[in-house]
Parts: C-alpha cells; sequence; structure tokens
C-alpha cells in the first residue's frame, strides 16, 4: 500500500514540473501585449518579456563529440544538434503568467515549452462569521 502511495505521489510531483511544447497553430501567448511566434527574436522576448533572461550554449571547441561517464572509445557519442543541451535558452514569463522557454540554434527558432500558471486556490474558514449581530 504505501509504496503504491509512494508512487503515486511521484507521478503527481512529476506532472506539476511537466512542461508542454507548444503549438503556435492553437496558441496565442504574448509578452507586453506582443504576440509571440515562431518568428519571435531572442532579442524580442527579451525586450518584451518579464523575467526573460538568456542561458547562451558554449561550444565544444574539441568538436560535438560527448565522451559519456566511465569514457573509452566504445562510449564516444555524437551529440544531436538539436538536443536541448546544445540550444541557446530564453527562459520568460508570459502575459498569463505562464513560465516559457524558447529554444534556438545559431539565432533560427527551433521550438518553445510551456508550463502554465498555478491556480490560485482560495481558502475560507469556517470560523469566520459574518454576521454583524455577533460582534455586539
Amino acid at each position: 500500500m504505501k509504496k503504491l502511495l509512494l508512487a503515486i505521489l511521484a507521478v503527481n510531483c512529476v506532472s506539476a514540473f511537466a512542461m508542454t511544447k507548444v503549438d503556435f497553430s492553437k496558441s496565442n501567448y504574448s509578452c507586453n501585449k506582443t504576440l509571440i511566434t515562431p518568428n519571435s527574436s531572442e532579442s524580442d522576448l527579451l525586450n518584451n518579456c518579464r523575467h526573460a533572461t538568456i542561458v547562451e550554449h558554449e561550444e565544444n571547441p574539441a568538436g560535438r563529440t560527448y565522451r559519456g561517464p566511465g569514457g573509452g572509445t566504445a562510449m564516444t557519442q555524437n551529440s544531436d544538434p538539436y538536443d536541448e543541451i546544445n540550444l541557446d535558452k530564453v527562459k520568460f514569463y508570459t502575459d498569463d503568467h505562464s513560465y516559457m522557454i524558447c529554444y534556438y540554434k545559431d539565432y533560427v527558432f527551433v521550438k518553445c515549452k510551456v508550463r502554465p500558471p498555478k491556480v490560485a486556490k482560495t481558502t475560507t474558514s469556517a470560523g469566520v462569521n459574518t454576521n454583524s449581530s455577533a460582534a455586539k
């Protein structure tokens, strides 16, 4: 029973932080009332979006090979040029408070991912008495 409860809790935690790929044909995210599209440049996002930061990918001077843990020539792998590790990232918040990351390769748009804003939960106290006659 405990294992099942832990598994359900783990799935809920992972899904709470999950980001989905943006389909620009079905979405209308904006920053400073400027629509975000695949034509949006890094500078457009940095200038218009709240808390926008850029994480630039540093090129590996030895080439595009990665030697995994444990080393050896058998462990050498060629990396995918469109892997998220090899892309510049612009992280920001949209007008509707969604968290978005857009990826660029050599200043050319590749994709965006989004995490919708958290829904604010309103709580009411059962002990609060709104009747004005109770204050007398």
